[in-house]
């Protein structure tokens, strides 16, 4: 049967697919990483590809692996790099990236250039070969980007340095974006002629642009795509296709429309998505979506390390020895290079917790790999450079990107655990221990009902039994490390369990990213319990919102933001409470000893008292808010807790396939619909609020519709100046609900709605009394002039407000 190259093609893929699968079904047997291995093969396979027994006896594969070897290394940047750099930033913890953005972006800009300029000195005055200035640069570049998939791999998989995988990650993720940009504008000098013309101004505004418009380009894709996907619900086939299509959309824009960075684009796009689009997915399709994400980015680095292999056995000169040592020193020097780099931003690393054990794990974990590759093909295939240049950058890239895998990667488990970095600190160390505690006595309490079990009556109880009595030893820490220890993993509890509410419908999105931000700033702290100060500021109107009320085209939009915060601070309120009680669960059995116990319990008790006493003052000011607000939360739990039910009984067979769907569907199109309670009023509506105050009991129904034609709402929370006294001012304000203290320099009174506040500006225009909101206060402003106006209509109107005007002469 013949087979074509393009069939062979398919098969290969197949097959590369299969490799990796049996070395992952024996990589507990293996010592050398997942990536070597794969690189092995494909050398092993390109070098088979040179010798006389193909040709003469597998001429369909010689073919094929020839066909690879000359694939065009712009596909390979255009097929992988969206894929591979999109689910490492998609996988990234947001907030550990946002915390060490600094050091990210250091060793990932400066450090790259820095390196950039090293490696150029290096070549220039270590190579034979009289390269100018222009081609070291060049070389420089394209082989300063990192790609050390095998390293964090490797850490994910036995250090759990969470800090270190990010710092690692970070800057692979974006130096790649650094180094083709400084690439392209190298290669752009040199196929231009300008070898002897080195504008170093006009090369950093070029990087500078090219890397800013890859960022912008990367967030407008993923806007528009997150607005979309927030429009779906629960349709995984569409939301994991929009961001297959986002990142292969944002890196082809990037690259061939604007021409910049297409690997900023994508990276900004991934964090992006990571970030502000974990509550915009839908809660049921989010772990799916990490998980295809996983399965397509093993699958692009299965394919890319077995081709990269085949490609350096297929197309570099292996006769000249010159070529040989040239590489042995470039070895040695990058190695060198990178450590000066690391330690030179050595301050700036520290203050993200990165020891020198750390710095040189990062030193040997830069790893290179498809992109400097990829670069290095895309001068040797240029037939308008010398080929003799092309030959040897692809040599020596290729060389290295061998060395540094075979070397670096294979010998990194051993580098982690000569500094110890295999295992995690002492003080997590103990805290595990205790969880681990905490889980052997569920299992003992656990037995007796097992036991019991009619089915289990012979099993070995004794031998079961032993492995849960048996203490595990917690090593000797300091007693404030353990308490720091203890206070993360409460608070890494309470940020899990706010995502765990959000995918059970339990708590709106905005809500929850409320929440996990307040968490996750407690964590970037002293890991503090309480008070969450930035939660509770969270509650209260942005002081800004105060310009905007008096425009009148805006007005609306300002009060149905403030009540829209106002719902949200309820929201989150109700489910900060309900976050503070899980944790509290968790203190008997995680605690360091019984006076930390006391100590948090008494923590976390101050932020529930804090946090009712807010709930209540919206209850008792805004009763009808608080009612549609609980309805509204009732209602769209009830609707989800109703699909976990349905997918209960369809996973037990009730349901077959049709009524499933058809069942599933009704549920998701009440849920999509689901109205949020409104939160404009009419001027109807506030004239009947007015009506049911008692000092408007014989007031004209026209004067008081005209009042509620003037009416501009306002709302305050809790704590927030209303006016101050001695201000001038041409308005005042009637409460319709909570509660205000009005305060001079002899007495305070307490008001609630139905009182004027400022009724001595009607005469003087200047208010001798400050306000302050001591509850979440709704009022209305009414112009002066204008309601003198209406007074002159009504008798009754003008009564009240002579006498509010002659209690107030009598308070003073």
């Amino acid at each position: 049967m013949h087979l074509d190259s393009s069939v062979l093609m398919v098969i290969f893929v197949i097959l590369s697919l299969l490799l990796g699968a049996l070395i992952k079904s024996v990589s507990k047997t293996l010592s050398s990483p997942y990536c070597v291995i794969l690189l092995l093969a494909g050398l092993s396979l390109g070098l088979y590809g040179r010798t006389e027994h193909i040709q003469a006896n597998l001429p369909g594969l010689n073919s094929a692996l020839s066909t690879l070897a000359q694939v065009d290394p712009h596909l390979i940047l255009l097929l992988f790099l969206p894929t591979l750099i999109f689910e490492s930033a998609f996988s990234m913890d947001p907030h550990l990236f946002k915390r060490m953005i600094k050091q990210i972006m250091v060793l990932a800009v400066p450090g790259l250039i820095f390196s950039t300029a090293l490696t150029a000195v290096l070549t220039f005055y270590l190579f034979p070969w009289q390269w100018s200035w222009t081609v070291c640069f060049l070389f420089g570049a394209l082989i300063s980007a990192t790609d050390p998939v095998a390293v964090v791999s490797l850490l994910k998989e036995i250090s759990s340095r969470k800090r270190l995988e990010t710092l690692i990650e970070g800057e692979s993720l974006l130096n790649d974006g650094t180094a083709i940009v400084l690439f392209s504008l190298f290669y752009g000098l040199l196929t231009s002629g300008g070898e002897a013309d080195l504008d170093i101004l006009a090369i950093s505004s070029s990087f500078i642009s090219v890397v800013l418009l890859g960022l912008l380009t990367g967030l407008a894709v993923g806007a528009v795509f997150l607005f979309w996907i927030g429009r779906l619900f629960n349709q995984a086939i569409i939301e994991i296709t929009l961001t297959i299509s986002a990142a292969y959309i944002a890196y082809f824009i990037a690259e061939n429309v604007f021409h910049v960075s297409g690997v900023v684009a994508v990276v900004s796009l991934g964090v992006l998505v990571a970030s502000v689009g974990r509550t915009r997915i839908s809660p049921g399709v989010s772990v799916f979506l990490h998980h295809f994400w996983q399965m397509m980015a093993h699958i692009a680095n299965t394919l890319i390390f077995i081709l990269v292999g085949i490609i350096i056995a297929s197309r570099i000169r292996l006769d000249n020895w010159e070529w040989w040592v040239t590489l042995a020193g470039l070895y040695i020097g990058i190695q060198l290079i990178r450590a000066v780099t690391v330690f030179t931003f050595m301050p700036i690393l520290k203050q993200a917790g990165i020891s020198k054990e750390k710095a040189i794990v990062v030193i040997w974990g830069g790893l290179r790999g498809a992109v400097s590759l990829a670069l290095a093909l895309i001068i040797a295939q240029d037939n308008f450079l010398p080929k003799e240049l092309g030959d040897q950058i692809l040599f020596l890239t290729a060389g290295i990107v061998v060395l540094t895998i075979l070397i670096n990667a294979s010998s990194m488990s051993l580098l982690l655990r000569y500094f110890g970095l295999d295992k995690l600190p002492e003080a997590k160390q103990a805290s595990l221990i205790k969880a681990q505690q905490s889980i052997k006595q569920h299992l003992t309490n656990d037995l007796l009902l097992l036991q019991k079990n009619e089915f289990l009556q012979r099993a070995d109880w004794k031998s079961l039994t032993e492995p849960l009595q048996e203490a595990q030893p917690i090593s000797a820490v300091q007693e404030a490390d353990f308490l720091v220890a203890f206070r993360h993993r409460l608070l890494e509890t309470e940020r899990q369990f706010y995502w765990s509410q959000f995918s059970q419908g339990a708590l709106t999105g905005q809500a929850t990213k409320h929440l996990v931000t307040a968490v996750e700033f407690a964590l970037d702290g002293n890991a503090e319990i309480s008070p969450r100060k930035t939660l509770f500021e969270s509650w209260k109107t942005p002081y800004y919102i105060r310009w905007f009320y008096h425009i009148p085209l805006l007005n609306k939009i300002v009060v149905n933001f403030s009540f829209e915060r106002l719902s949200l601070s309820y929201d989150t309120a109700r489910g900060f409470i309900q976050g503070q009680e899980e944790i509290q669960k968790h203190l008997q059995s995680l605690s360091p000893s019984e006076q930390d116990r006391q100590l948090v319990e008494q923590e976390i008790e101050d932020n529930k008292k804090h946090t009712r006493l807010y709930i209540q003052k919206i209850r008792e000011n805004f009763p009808a808010l608080s009612y549609s607000l609980e309805t509204y939360a009732a209602h769209r739990l009830l609707l989800h807790l109703e699909r976990v039910y349905l997918n209960e009984l369809i996973a037990e067979g009730v349901f077959d396939e049709s009524e499933a769907k058809k069942l599933t569907e009704e549920i998701e199109y009440k849920i999509i619909h689901l109205a949020k309670p409104p939160h404009s009023i009419s001027s109807k509506q506030i004239s009947q609020q007015l009506a049911l105050m008692p000092w408007t009991k014989n007031v004209k129904e026209k004067s008081l519709f005209l009042l509620s034609r003037l009416a501009i709402r306002e709302i305050y929370n809790n704590s927030e100046m209303i006016c101050h006294q001695n201000k001038s001012t041409d308005s005042i304000a009637l409460i319709l609900h909570g509660k205000v203290v009005l305060m001079s320099s002899t007495h305070e009174e307490i008001v609630e709605t139905g009182a004027v506040i400022g009724i001595d500006a009607f005469l003087t225009h200047r208010f001798k009394i400050s306000a302050k909101a001591i509850t979440p206060v709704e009022l209305i402003w009414l112009n002066i002039e204008h309601l003198k106006k209406v007074i002159v209509q009504d008798k009754q109107l003008e009564k009240m407000f002579d006498s509010n005007l002659t209690h107030q002469n009598h308070r003073e």
